[in-house]
């Protein structure tokens, strides 16, 4: 199931900037896709515990569409992933997340060929952790807050930082999970 959604995440995400590259004029750039990578950075004491100051940002799939000069609108997809040790008899756990968010992105270019931008969105978390006391499953929803750059290396091809922030903790058998966190990444994109 998870290989079948993969694909065709990455099937629509190749129709749609072959889409979207057919109808682009020469000098404005109408479409900014990016994969990147980096670490979550998680603020609570019980995941700290298990798993140490954060997990792993494997990889995200962003892709943004701009219709208007500044303003644009997109989505992306993170999958996040963490080994640790349990508290009480130090048995191997588990986490995994997959957070889906849509947003809408403002950026400002400069003369140099940097580009800043700072994007708005929420949508919803997949969490699952496995340990010796079993599976864990969550779906939450979620916001996020953005601010990232790119700077150009050739035509098409561009280096992409950005810093997210992904809320509030939420709470479920009275028990606090955090999900979310504060995500540092880097990586490479493309612009059509």
């Amino acid at each position: 199931m998870k290989k079948l959604l993969f694909f065709s995440f990455i099937l629509l995400f190749g129709w749609s900037t072959h889409l979207v590259s057919k109808n682009i004029e020469k000098k404005q750039k109408r479409f900014d896709g990016s994969l990147t990578a980096g670490y979550v950075f998680k603020n609570d004491c019980r995941f700290k515990k298990v798993y140490g100051h954060g997990i792993a940002n494997a990889i995200t799939f962003d892709g943004c569409y701009y219709p208007w000069q500044a303003w644009g609108i997109g989505g992306k997809i993170s999958y996040w992933r963490k080994k640790g040790c349990t508290t009480f008899l130090q048995r191997c756990s588990l986490l995994q997340e997959v957070p889906i968010t849509l947003y809408v992105r403002r950026i400002k270019e400069f003369d140099c060929g940097l580009q800043l931008n700072a994007s708005l969105g929420g949508g919803f978390l997949w969490m699952k952790e496995k340990s010796y006391l079993g599976k864990v499953r969550l779906n939450k929803g979620i916001g996020e807050v953005e601010v990232g750059l790119q700077y150009p290396l050739c035509r098409f091809m561009n280096i992409v930082g950005a810093f997210r922030y992904l809320f509030p903790p939420q709470k479920q058998s009275c028990e606090s999970k955090v999900v979310g966190g504060f995500d540092l990444r880097a990586g490479i994109g493309f612009s059509f």
